[in-house]
């Protein structure tokens, strides 16, 4: 059983993030599972499996955990501690749908960056979907609760289609905000 540790954010796989929380049974070396906490107090049902590398308490109380995720997991309850499953089958390399995404991604970027936005026309993502999938859902600037509806779509395969359906509508939104015909 891993313990649970809501966030205000999602935290990604392969990312690291210092994250707020009132337990004090959290030790360095120890794996959790990071969920999306909604304003409501719901929580997300895919959360992300994270090693905590230190622990530290602010001058504000609490505990700040310094963790950095590993696989996306679903979780298994809704208690303070959970067993949990894996989201992903084996990955499978040279996947067609990478190579659609990519492109999309750079056209997404292309777009944020004419309209002043942060955007890096030369980004890329691997070949990997699992992964692919993780890096595009941080390259979107959209809502933590939309990120998270994309985490809990499936395995990576669903997560790479929803991506291009969000890239294909921000990228659409931008242009249409610069006065740009769609394409």
């Amino acid at each position: 059983m891993l313990r649970v540790v809501p966030y205000r954010r999602v935290l990604l796989p392969g990312t690291r993030a210092s994250v707020p929380t009132s337990r004090a049974d959290v030790h360095p070396g120890e794996r959790v599972v990071v969920v999306l906490e909604h304003g409501d107090g719901t929580r997300g049902a895919v959360g992300t499996a994270a090693a905590v590398l230190g622990v530290h308490s602010p001058d504000f109380g609490g505990w700040m955990l310094d963790v950095v995720g590993e696989a996306l997991v679903v979780l298994q309850s809704d208690g303070e501690a959970t067993e949990t499953l894996p989201v992903d089958d084996a990955p499978v390399e040279g996947d067609p749908l990478v190579t659609e995404v990519r492109v999309r991604l750079r056209r997404y970027m292309a777009a944020r960056s004419e309209a002043g936005e942060e955007g890096d026309i030369t980004v890329d993502i691997g070949p990997d979907p699992v992964k692919a999938s993780h890096e595009v859902a941080s390259h979107l600037k959209i809502s933590w609760p939309e990120i998270q509806s994309i985490l809990e779509a499936g395995n990576a395969t669903a997560r790479l289609h929803l991506e291009a359906k969000v890239l294909d509508r921000e990228t659409a939104l931008l242009r249409a905000v610069l006065g740009r015909a769609d394409g």
